[in-house]
């Protein structure tokens, strides 16, 4: 059986089961997302959502998450950021089409029909947060663990 979300969680608690790994030089190909080195398939993103983050009045950016896998009560994310406006209407778009409609969090469907990811958070602490709620219950029960629980 799944292990519940804690009723509190502590910032610890939330980087120990929602550990994220920003990507660098990030372009959206046909066969997946090409980041450095490397290649995440499409196949291999099981959910992806999206929020604008930062001071209203100051520096701001969409972060994309994109949720990879899970070992044990940990999930695993890659994030990338882009600017709010038409730069992160692209990316939604881009990430819209080749992923089924099930793999995308409302936050993407919103920007892509209206350019907003309809989420806003004054710090990455807080869009964690967030994010593991919302990960959790959107994939209770369909993915495997991987690893000890």
């Amino acid at each position: 059986m799944e292990e519940p979300l804690p009723l509190f969680l502590t910032p610890e608690a939330v980087r120990a089961r929602y550990v994220v790994h920003t990507l660098g030089d990030v372009r959206l190909a046909g066969g997946g997302v090409r980041h450095g080195d490397g290649l995440l398939r499409w196949s291999q993103v099981l959910r992806v959502h999206a929020a604008e983050v930062g001071e209203p009045q100051g520096v701001r950016a969409v972060v994309f998450d994109l949720v990879v896998g899970r070992e044990g009560v940990s999930w695993r994310v890659l994030r990338f950021d882009a600017e709010p406006g038409k730069e992160a209407v692209m990316v939604a778009r881009q990430l819209a089409g080749p992923l089924a409609p099930s793999r995308l969090a409302a936050s993407i469907k919103s920007l892509t029909d209206g350019g907003s990811p309809g989420a806003w958070y004054p710090d990455l602490e807080s869009y964690d947060e967030w994010s593991l709620v919302a990960v959790s219950a959107a994939l209770a029960g369909t993915v495997r663990c991987e690893g000890p629980a």
